[in-house]
Parts: structure tokens; sequence; C-alpha cells
């Protein structure tokens, strides 16, 4: 996938404050321990950094930073925790995410399928995890399906099929087997 250059230092500045004013409204808990019932708290600060670099009119594809920004996002996500010094000596010289990633706080996958569901984002969502390592990629959907279980709303009823609806719309059927959407208990 390419991503073009990562020159993003205004963007990425504006989606840094969004991180730290949703970290300052979640004080004295850290964004790691989020739940579904604090993003619609806490989240607004982050959905609103990402929908201003995405309508800004100096941007030609103003879709191509918010894809970006969602990748950052899910990479930091991924990371090990804790990070210890020798990871950070490997990644600063192999990660290209490091500096971008360190802007942003440690956080989990609530703050990343409340974003994505909050920008509406399902087909930029299966994009970016049809993407992953198929490991991953399993691993992810269960997160998500466990996510969307826990507490759920009409909102995240709509979310879950919008992405169904997008995973069978790009992935062939053979893709999908045997895949953790068919083990899911109804």
């Amino acid at each position: 996938m390419d991503l073009g250059p990562l020159n993003i230092c205004e963007e990425m500045t504006i989606l840094h404050g969004g991180f730290l004013l949703a970290e300052q409204l979640f004080r004295p808990k850290a964004l790691a321990e989020l739940t579904k019932s604090d993003w619609e708290h806490v989240g607004r600060p982050i959905v609103e950094a990402l929908r201003e670099i995405s309508s800004a009119a100096a941007h030609s594809q103003p879709f191509a930073w918010k894809k970006k920004a969602l990748i950052i996002i899910w990479a930091k996500v991924l990371q090990p925790h804790p990070v210890t010094p020798s990871d950070t000596e490997t990644r600063w010289q192999e990660d290209l995410f490091f500096s971008v990633g360190n802007m942003i706080p440690t956080i989990n996958h609530t703050v990343l399928f409340e974003l994505l569901k909050s920008l509406e984002a399902s087909g930029l969502f299966i994009q970016l995890l049809m993407a992953l390592p198929t490991t991953i990629r399993h691993a992810e959907l269960e997160r998500f399906l466990e996510h969307v279980t826990v507490d759920t709303s009409s909102e995240d009823v709509a979310f879950f099929l919008d992405v169904w609806w997008e995973m069978m719309k790009t992935t062939p059927r053979r893709c999908l087997q045997p895949c953790i959407w068919t083990n899911w208990p109804l």
C-alpha cells in the first residue's frame, strides 16, 4: 500500500492537539483505559481534529490524509506495551511511524473503533483491515466483535452492519472461510 509522502507536520499537529485535549478531558485516567461509555465525553476533540484535517480546503485529497491518520492511529494501537528501551532503539530506526506515532498517547482498540464509527468509516476500516496480515486481521476482527457486543447501541449495530456490508463487497467469498464472522454467536 503506497502511502505517499509522510510529510504531515501541520495535519499531525492538529491530530496531536485533538488527542491532547481528549487526554486532558479523561484525566486522571489514561486513554488506554477508555471504555465505550467514555467516548461520548472524551472522543469529540479527536473526531473534530480529523474532520478539520479532512475538510481543509488546501488539501487536494482530504480522504488520503484521513486514511494516513487512521493508519497511524491503528499502528499505535498495535504497538506492544509497555515499550522497553530496546524496543525504542529498534523502532526509531525501523518503524516508518515512529515519530508520528509517538505524538499520540497510548490508546486502546476502543479509541480506534469508536473513532471509525464516529467518522462513519466502515469502508476505510475494511480497506485497512484487508492490508493486515491474515493472523492480525483475524485478531482485529475478533476485537471488533468483542467491542460491538459490549454495551451495544443502535449506532454499534448500524456500524457493524456497514462493516459487514463493506466486507462482503470487497472480500471474495472464499476469503471469509474460516472467518471469525461465521463463528459469531447470534
